[in-house]
């Protein structure tokens, strides 16, 4: 291997959450702005529950469904949408309480 694919290759892992955040960010807008969030919201809560009922022992997973969670419950109560808020509160609590239930 060149020696740029070992770079890209130590660079994969900080980068791909991050690349994660802005997906869901730029989801939840666009799903927004064309008045789809029902899909973005089913979305959401389908991954949550595939990670939940996930009985390995990684929690990247439900580290992400915190994070998307989080930033969904923050960007709805900026744009005053209540449903958004409620689900964005549900999915980052249950993945915190998941994860703690986890590293118990």
């Amino acid at each position: 291997m060149s020696d740029l694919s070992y770079k890209l290759a130590e660079l994969r892992p900080a980068l791909r959450p991050v690349a994660e955040s802005a997906a869901w960010v730029a989801s939840f807008v666009i799903a927004n702005a064309i008045s789809q969030e029902p899909v973005y919201f089913l979305i959401l809560l389908l991954v949550l529950g595939s990670d939940v009922l996930d009985t390995s022992d990684k929690s990247k997973g439900l580290f992400r469904d915190f994070v998307a969670g989080g930033i969904t419950a923050i960007l709805a109560l900026a744009l005053n949408d209540q449903l958004g808020l409620a689900v964005g509160t549900v999915v980052a609590v249950t993945a915190v309480g998941r994860l703690l239930q986890k590293l118990a």
